[in-house]
C-alpha cells in the first residue's frame, strides 16, 4: 500500500477489474436489508410513543443502525477494494443473527420474562457482529485494490467495541445495572461501534458523495495515527468510567473530541460545483461530523461535573445531528446508487432525496437538543425522519425510461468510485 490513499496508477496503467458481478451481488444484499432496517425504525417510533426510551433506543441502534452498518460497510468494502462479494448464506445468516439477538433482547427486557432471554439475545448480537468482522477482513483480503485495508481495520475495531459493549450490555441483564456499566456501554457502542466506523468511512466516502478526488492530506501514516488515536482514547475512557471515574474519563473524552475535528482535515474541501449537484448531502456530512465532535466535548463536560457523560442533552445531539445526520447524508446517496436503472433514473433519484428542508430540520433538533428544549428538538427529528421515509421510499418508484442504456439491475456508475476518483 502506498503512503498515499490517493495513489492512482498512471494512464498507461490498466485498473485491475476484480470480481465479476461483485456490485450487484453486494448491492443485492444491501437491499436485502432495507426493509428489516424499516421495520425496526417502525418499531423504534412506535415503542417512542409509549415512552419505552430503552426500546426504542436499542431498536434504533442496536437494530436499525447496526444492521445498515452490516449492509452498507459489507458494499463498500465489495466495491472499493474490487473483491468477489460474501455468499449469500453468511450474509443472511449475519443479519439473522443481529435481527434475532436485538428482538431476544429487547422483549426479554421489556416482558420482564426470564433473565436468560435478554442476556442470550445479547450474546446472539454479538455473535452477528463477531461474524461480520469476518465477513469484512475475509472481503477485503480476496480483494484487487489494496487502498481499502485501512478502512476495514478501523470497520474491525469498530466491531471489537461493538462485541464487548454487547458483553457489558449482557452482564447488565443478568445483574444489577450500575452507573459505571451503563456508561461504558454507552461509550462503548455509540463511540467505538458507530463512531469509528463513520471515522473510518468518512474520508473516502465524502470523495464519493461529492465526487471527487481524496484530499491530498489523507496518508496512510495520518489514518493510522487517527485510527489509533481514537482506539486508545475510547479505550481510556472506558476503563476510567468502568471504574467510576468521571474525571479521568472527561479528560480521555476531551482528547477523543479532538480526534474527531481532526477528521475535518482529512476531507476534501468542497467546491462551488460539488455542493451545487451534491448539495444538502454533501453538507449533511460536514455538519453530522460537526454536532458529533460538539457532543462528544459536552459529553466530556458532563463528565467533569460527575454526571453520565453521554445521557440527556448530548446523547440527543449526537444521535440525531451528528450520527443521524450522517446516516441521513449517506442514505440519501446510497438509495439512489442501489436503486439501479441508468443515469436518468440516477439522477432522479439524487434530485429526489436532495432536502434542504431535512438538513434544516436537523440541524434545528441539534441547537433545540443543545438548548434542552426536548420536545421542539423531537419535533425536529421526526419531521426529518417523515421527509427522509417519504423520499427514500419514493427513490423506488421511478420508472425506467424505455431507452435506459443500462437494465434496472445494474448500478449506475458501475460501481461506487474508489477513494480518489472521479464518477
Amino acid at each position: 500500500m502506498s503512503d498515499s490513499l490517493n495513489a492512482k496508477a498512471g494512464p498507461a496503467t490498466k485498473r485491475p477489474r476484480g470480481a465479476q458481478d461483485r456490485v450487484r451481488l453486494s448491492q443485492r444484499q444491501l437491499r436485502w436489508s432495507l426493509p428489516l432496517i424499516a421495520g425496526f425504525i417502525s418499531c423504534a417510533v412506535g415503542t417512542a410513543a409509549f415512552e419505552l426510551r430503552w426500546a426504542a433506543l436499542h431498536l434504533a441502534l442496536t437494530g436499525a443502525t447496526v444492521l445498515l452498518i452490516s449492509s452498507v460497510s459489507l458494499w463498500l468494502t465489495v466495491t472499493w477494494s474490487a473483491a468477489a462479494a460474501p455468499s449469500d448464506l453468511a450474509v443472511a445468516l449475519q443479519r439473522a443473527l443481529i435481527v434475532v439477538g436485538v428482538a431476544m433482547l429487547v422483549i426479554g427486557r421489556q416482558s420482564s420474562g426470564p433473565t436468560w432471554i435478554p442476556v442470550l439475545g445479547a450474546l446472539i448480537y454479538a455473535l452477528g457482529l463477531g461474524l461480520l468482522g469476518a465477513l469484512l477482513v475475509f472481503t477485503v483480503r480476496r480483494g484487487v485494490e489494496r487502498r481499502f485495508d485501512l478502512v476495514v481495520a478501523g470497520y474491525v475495531i469498530a466491531v471489537i467495541a461493538g462485541i464487548t459493549g454487547a458483553a457489558l450490555g449482557a452482564d447488565m441483564a443478568a445483574n444489577s445495572p450500575t452507573p459505571a456499566l451503563r456508561n461504558t456501554h454507552i461509550v462503548l457502542n455509540l463511540l467505538g461501534l458507530i463512531g469509528i466506523v463513520a471515522i473510518s468511512t468518512l474520508p473516502p466516502f465524502i470523495a464519493t458523495v461529492g465526487r471527487t478526488k481524496m484530499s491530498p492530506a489523507v496518508t496512510k501514516p495520518r489514518v493510522v495515527t487517527v485510527l489509533t488515536w481514537q482506539t486508545i482514547t475510547l479505550t481510556v475512557a472506558a476503563i476510567a468510567l468502568l471504574n467510576g471515574s468521571e474525571t479521568f474519563g472527561g479528560f480521555a473524552l476531551v482528547a477523543h473530541g479532538l480526534g474527531v475535528i481532526s477528521i475535518g482535515f482529512l476531507l476534501p474541501r468542497p467546491t462551488r460545483r460539488q455542493l451545487t449537484w451534491a448539495g444538502p448531502r454533501l453538507l449533511g456530512l460536514w455538519a453530522g461530523t460537526l454536532w458529533w465532535a460538539i457532543s462528544v466535548l459536552g459529553a466530556a463536560a458532563s463528565a467533569f461535573d460527575q454526571q453520565g457523560p453521554l445521557d440527556g442533552r448530548w446523547l440527543g445531539t449526537l444521535l440525531v445531528s451528528g450520527y443521524g445526520q450522517i446516516i441521513w447524508g449517506s442514505v440519501a446517496y446510497v438509495l439512489p446508487v442501489i436503486r439501479g436503472g441508468g443515469h436518468k433514473i440516477l439522477s432522479a433519484g439524487f434530485a429526489r432525496t436532495r432536502s434542504w428542508f431535512g438538513f434544516a430540520a436537523l440541524n434545528s433538533a441539534g441547537f433545540a437538543f443543545a438548548f434542552q428544549q426536548g420536545k421542539l428538538a423531537l419535533l425536529c427529528a421526526g419531521a426529518a425522519l417523515l421527509d427522509s421515509l417519504i423520499r427514500g421510499v419514493s427513490v423506488f418508484f421511478l420508472s425506467t425510461p424505455p431507452d435506459s442504456p443500462t437494465p434496472p439491475d445494474s448500478p449506475t456508475p458501475p460501481d461506487a468510485p474508489a477513494p480518489g476518483t472521479k464518477s
